[in-house]
């Protein structure tokens, strides 16, 4: 057996160890990774971010930043993402209003469509309720009309992003009420004018309004869904006080740019599944009122192909129009 001269020797080895770093490079996480929230500090998403964040870091084992981007509707957090390098280092957690009723309300404008984007897992879901002040005398739908027919009284809805602001413009076409819409960055802020008296009611998720309710400021007065709420069992729904076909659902969901390989895509997948369907989670959902939202890839992306079909049926035959 002939021995390999010194030269191959050496070329073996430069090959190997020029090797062990191009793999190690293209190992993923190779750095923090960024989740970008379309919403304000305390809102429902941001606060369910914050806890899937940690349970991602932990999985991950790299550090996990959360940058809230508040602003037009969401579009300015997600046209950033969607801009961004598509390496899995930087992730929008997205919305009903931003990955679905943005596309409806802004086609062409937002500077990201659907094609955008990558679905990586969804993460939680609640119905959308109408919240008035913890001392308001309104105890029903009824209460309400009665009010706007006072003197002088001009009913507001408050809204933080398109879902609730079309909950806002529908609940006034189905039920008559004078009222005007009054758009805010995000739910929290609407609900703190709300609790405040400078509004009379407003449409949240439930994770939003939670601190208020706990707080002893708010009180839920309906719930946008097919039935009651788990956490308001107390609470009717529009639909057993007469306003048919009221269904709004708030959702969150990671993304990420498309053009993400796919193993990264898998790998974010199951970190994420696993941050949703801990006990810690689940229990921390139950507590706001929402539910993991705990699906396959596959049905990922059909729920939110869905979601932007539905939008645009929605905002066609509502003829709703966004707030600029």
């Amino acid at each position: 057996m002939t021995s390999p001269s010194p030269h191959s020797l050496w070329l073996t080895v430069a090959i190997a160890a020029t090797g062990l770093p191009a793999a190690a490079q293209d190992a993923y996480p190779a750095k923090p990774i960024t989740l970008v929230v379309p919403f304000g500090a305390g809102s429902g998403t941001d606060m369910v971010t914050r806890l899937v964040g940690k349970s991602l870091q932990e999985s991950l084992r790299v550090p996990v930043v959360v940058e809230n981007k508040p602003g037009a509707n969401g579009a300015i957090a997600a046209a950033s993402v969607a801009r961004s390098k598509p390496d899995g280092h930087t992730l929008l957690v997205g919305s009903a209003t931003t990955n679905a009723a943005n596309f409806a309300f802004f086609p062409g404008k937002l500077g990201y469509t659907p094609e955008s984007f990558e679905i990586v897992s969804g993460l939680s879901a609640s119905p959308i309720s109408l919240y008035v002040p913890i001392d308001s005398p309104w105890k029903s739908l009824a209460d309400l009309k009665a009010a706007s027919q006072q003197p002088g009284r001009a009913l507001t809805c408050g809204s933080g992003n398109a879902v609730t602001q079309v909950a806002c413009e529908v609940f006034r076409l189905q039920t008559g009420l004078p009222m005007t819409n009054v758009p805010y960055k995000s739910n929290p802020n609407s609900l703190i004018d709300v609790a405040g008296g400078q509004i009379s009611f407003a449409f949240s998720d439930a994770g939003a309004a939670q601190p208020l309710l706990e707080g002893k400021r708010l009180r839920p007065l309906a719930v946008a869904a097919t039935q009651r709420h788990a956490a308001y069992p107390d609470t009717p729904t529009f639909e057993e006080l007469g306003v048919q076909h009221f269904e709004f659902t708030g959702w969150t969901a990671v993304f990420t740019p498309a053009g993400t390989p796919a193993p990264v895509i898998e790998k974010l997948h199951q970190a994420t599944h696993k941050a949703i369907t801990s006990p810690e989670t689940r229990q921390f959902l139950q507590r706001s009122g929402s539910v993991a939202k705990a699906m396959s890839l596959a049905e990922n992306r059909q729920f939110a192909a869905g979601e932007v079909a539905r939008w645009s049926r929605y905002i066609k035959e509502s003829h709703v129009k966004p707030e600029q």
